[in-house]
């Protein structure tokens, strides 16, 4: 009770500086050529002290199109949908980290912030398909760097059921319950540790993610490299589970990186083909094998599984599916190669990722996502966690002034 009067007394001393502070911007602005003042319009505006009426100047202008409106307190004080640009990006942040519900109940228990889920997800929505736009327009980085990692990899997200109409899936009637979103991770290497092990740099890891086509991802993921100084790296190493549309991305946009199978998949693959060959040697198999691995003798573990296959297995298919595996990747399986490198010889920072990105977020109890509402959270949640959060808000208010944000009559 204490805390809700306080925010009502603070709403009584806002209102009128926010009002003195819109009077100043009506005051200094100087109308475009063709622009006409009408009059004041008044507003309810959300803020972090709750709802504020004010009023304020409202200019009309002619074009091809017809005429147009707009307020130029609005676009001075960068508002979105009638919302204070402080509380659009405090909500979108909360947005980005929990359910709406969750979101709107922290906001009102931390801050005394009184917004509904619906407000928020009415936000998220509207405010979402400004990222890829910001994002492209971002500079790449100059400063020189000695090596680049890239690694993607997919995870499904429990969708609708209109999003899963014709889509083949794992359930026993062979329908699906999930679609595949594919994050990208991109990080920086400068220096190993004292035995000689990389050592990542700190909050160098950016994120991408969506549901397109792995085509489109692809391009999506050559974007954020080049912003991340794809151009000026020494050396880029591509790190992948092995899936061929991950294959498929490293050959086609990242042509000259070192493209190395990540290690524990190997190791994965060691483990069911020496089972496939048989249970009573198994574990000791995988043990020696896994230690050639390390010392660039991938070749000597298909070589000898050849022989042992000859002899005899237990299952033929699985052998047969991983030794071809093998086979197909053994110049990704240089390991001893790499780590005299200093390279990172596995792609955990993107299987993290899917976690804590993805799976954080999008996978929680009762969760069914459009594919829309699914983006637009993705959206803001990679950029927090790429710590380009702030930035996007800085920006965005710097164009809404620059633009004077002309809105149609109907908007």
């Amino acid at each position: 009770m204490f805390r809700d009067a306080l925010m009502s007394a603070g709403r009584v001393l806002f209102a009128p500086l926010l009002q003195h502070y819109i009077d100043g911007i009506d005051r200094d602005h100087r109308a475009q050529p063709g622009h006409r003042r009408i009059g004041r319009r008044p507003a309810t505006l959300a803020t972090l002290f709750g709802d504020v009426p004010v009023a304020r100047d409202y200019y009309l202008a002619k074009g091809v199109a017809g005429e147009s409106g707009h307020c130029p307190a609005d676009a001075a004080m960068g508002l979105e949908a009638f919302t204070t640009a402080a509380l659009a990006r405090l909500v979108t942040r909360a947005a980005a980290q929990q359910p709406y519900g969750a979101a709107s109940r922290d906001l009102a228990e931390y801050g005394a912030i009184n917004v509904d889920e619906r407000q928020i997800q009415r936000l998220v929505k509207r405010l979402a398909p400004a990222v890829d736009p910001w994002l492209a327009g971002l500079p790449s980085a100059s400063s020189p760097l000695p090596v680049m990692y890239v690694s993607c990899d997919g995870t499904g997200t429990p969708m609708r059921a209109k999003e899963l109409e014709g889509r083949k899936g794992k359930q026993p009637d062979g329908t699906s319950r999930t679609r595949e979103v594919k994050l990208g991770a991109i990080f920086t290497q400068h220096r190993t540790d004292k035995d000689g092990f990389p050592e990542r740099d700190l909050d160098s890891t950016t994120y991408v993610a969506s549901y397109e086509s792995s085509s489109e991802f692809s391009l999506r993921l050559l974007a954020e490299a080049r912003r991340r100084g794809l151009g000026v790296a020494q050396q880029v190493v591509f790190i992948s589970d092995g899936a061929a549309w991950t294959e498929d991305t490293a050959t086609k946009c990242f042509p000259g990186s070192a493209s190395i199978l990540d290690f524990y998949h190997a190791t994965e693959r060691i483990h069911e083909l020496a089972q496939g060959l048989g249970a009573e040697h198994s574990r000791q198999r995988t043990t020696g094998w896994k230690e050639k691995l390390l010392v660039d003798g991938v070749g000597e573990v298909i070589e000898e599984a050849q022989k042992l296959r000859e002899q005899g297995c237990a299952d033929k298919a699985a052998v047969d599916e991983n030794l071809g595996f093998l086979s197909r990747h053994r110049h990704r399986m240089l390991y001893g190669t790499y780590r005299e490198k200093g390279w990172f010889i596995g792609s955990g920072v993107v299987e993290a990722g899917c976690r804590t990105v993805v799976g954080k977020r999008l996978k929680q109890s009762g969760m069914f996502w459009s594919e829309e509402g699914a983006t637009g959270v993705l959206n803001f949640r990679t950029l927090l966690l790429s710590g380009r959060f702030d930035d996007f808000w800085k920006d965005r208010a710097n164009a809404h002034a620059a633009k004077n944000d002309v809105l149609s009559l109907g908007a």
